[in-house]
């Protein structure tokens, strides 16, 4: 006799590719979300990627925080400060824009 089984895993929305960063304000007004984390390196913030999805949630009228304080190599302090802002800043929703530390 044999058995099956069902594996589910629920997990964020994770988007990528062309266009996506233009559609992100978009998507978080379509889910109901009313203020964000915009995670991002510091030295991303005045690039198009940032600014292209700064602009995307300023058009849906989506208040966000963007927290740029992301080390290569974090300390205790550094992630102490960034959960105690995390934890404190009544967001809906994280946006990390890059990759490596500032996903992590």
């Amino acid at each position: 006799m044999s058995t099956d089984y069902a594996f589910e895993m629920g997990t964020s929305n994770l988007r990528f590719g062309p266009g996506s960063t233009r559609e992100v304000g978009m998507d978080l007004s379509e889910m109901g979300i009313r203020r964000v984390l915009l995670v991002a390196d510091p030295n991303l913030t005045e690039l198009p990627p940032v600014q292209t999805a700064i602009a995307s949630i300023e058009k849906e009228n989506v208040d966000y925080h963007l927290y740029s304080d992301v080390r290569v190599e974090p300390t205790d302090t550094s992630f102490q400060e960034a959960i105690a802002l995390a934890s404190e800043g009544d967001f809906d929703a994280f946006v990390a824009v890059g990759g490596g530390s500032t996903i992590d």
